[in-house]
């Protein structure tokens, strides 16, 4: 419904900075800490080998005073950005009221680099993932 109502409050040269996102928080955990840790140390080797200026601005997000990963992906390619990347359609899940699929329409396309994967843990009676 939220995104039915986004479509008719934006252009469609708009369209290609949709995104979809997430969080992630380690909830103090010793284990997620040193990975936020050894991602800053990553970027901080990153940007001394970049001019200044030149490598954007990073730093680990926080959710409830936790450190946290934001990630996002746009939904869309601008389709003359990629004249050769085949569309895949949005499924009836991702995308239940053809919103997405509508918008595609006008020039941009769900490529590779677009799609999400979405997937679930199903545990067992005794408690172990399946």
């Amino acid at each position: 419904m939220y995104i039915s109502q986004l479509s008719f409050s934006i252009t469609p040269a708009r369209y290609k900075f949709l995104r979809q996102g997430i969080s992630i928080t380690g909830a103090g955990t010793t284990t997620f800490d040193d990975a936020v840790k050894s991602a800053q140390e990553i970027y901080s080797l990153f940007l001394r080998q970049f001019p200044d200026g030149k490598l954007g601005h990073w730093s680990p997000a926080t959710h409830l005073g936790q450190p946290a990963f934001d990630l996002s992906n746009r939904y869309f390619t601008p389709k003359r950005d990629a004249p050769q990347m085949e569309h895949i359609p949005f499924t009836e899940t991702e995308d239940p009221h053809g919103v997405l699929e509508g918008m595609a329409k006008s020039g941009y396309i769900r490529g590779e680099d677009n799609k999400v994967q979405y997937f679930t843990c199903h545990v067992d009676d005794k408690g172990n993932p399946r």
